[in-house]
């Protein structure tokens, strides 16, 4: 439940008790619908004002439901790491699954730490999204962002370079130069490669975006201070691992590195109470 709603302020989103709230986007026309989520240990019950058939595979890609967590939990155990997943064996990687709301967390998130990235969130979506039910707001579209200038977004503490980032990605998207559902059918090594050319996009980012929104398995975002952390205390080591380093310990992992990383960024956090 934590990691559906990571920002408790967030506009978007709303996790009140057992009860996740969040307007999406769904359809060909992308059209705003309000989706709740009533959870418990043995049954999701899903509730959606419009678009039911595009809201059973939203919810499954949000809640990680087709990725093979036993799999990942019988290679920890095989390779003697079974206190990687202790208490946790069914841990899977919540997503994102509009892409487009993935990149612009990814290009946000990049060098700063989480509650600014989540502050900056907030104040874009703001400045381009209007109220939709239950004082939530739609999330933006990529044409609400594109008709931005730079300047917009300076009094809303972006630096310039970020601010043009996001601004420039959204109009490659919004003009069609970006197609962001073909990522999806690529290899990851192609989508890799087309995300990497894409200016104020590095491999943390690319590879954030490849495991929290276009869902590929075998991801990990080197430079990560969590995956390092994690690492370092799971191993033993004697100082956090550098990138070479970092990407030679993981690749025990493959195929599932990007589960991998989803515990490694958990192993040092205390249990909830």
């Amino acid at each position: 439940k934590r990691a559906l709603a990571r920002d408790v302020q967030s506009l978007t989103e709303r996790l009140d008790g057992n009860t996740y709230t969040t307007v999406v986007r769904l359809g060909q026309n992308q059209s705003p619908a309000l989706l709740r989520l009533h959870l418990s240990p043995a049954l999701i019950r899903v509730d959606i004002s419009e678009h039911a058939p595009e809201a059973h595979a939203h919810v499954i890609a949000l809640l990680g439901l087709d990725q093979d967590a036993a799999a990942f939990t019988r290679l920890a155990r095989k390779l003697g790491l079974a206190r990687l997943v202790a208490g946790r064996p069914e841990l899977r990687i919540t997503q994102t699954p509009s892409v487009f709301d993935g990149l612009l967390w990814a290009i946000i998130g990049q060098q700063i730490n989480l509650p600014f990235a989540f502050q900056l969130r907030r104040r874009l979506i703001e400045l381009t999204s209007q109220p939709f039910a239950e004082n939530l707001l739609a999330p933006p579209t990529p044409a609400a962002v594109a008709a931005l200038s730079y300047n917009d977004l300076k009094p809303l503490q972006f630096s310039r370079s970020k601010a043009a980032y996001v601004i420039d990605t959204t109009r490659l998207i919004a003009s069609g130069q970006l197609d962001l559902d073909v990522l999806r059918t690529m290899s990851a090594t192609r989508a890799e490669r087309t995300l990497l050319a894409i200016r104020g996009l590095g491999p943390w980012s690319v590879n954030y975006l490849m495991m929290r929104s276009l869902g590929f398995a075998d991801c990990v975002p080197l430079g990560d201070t969590g995956v390092t952390s994690g690492l370092h205390s799971l191993l033993k080591l004697d100082k956090r691992p550098d990138i070479e380093a970092t990407k030679r310990l993981m690749s025990v992992f493959s195929p599932h590195r990007s589960l991998a990383t989803a515990h490694l960024w958990q192993f040092n956090q205390p249990e909830p109470a």
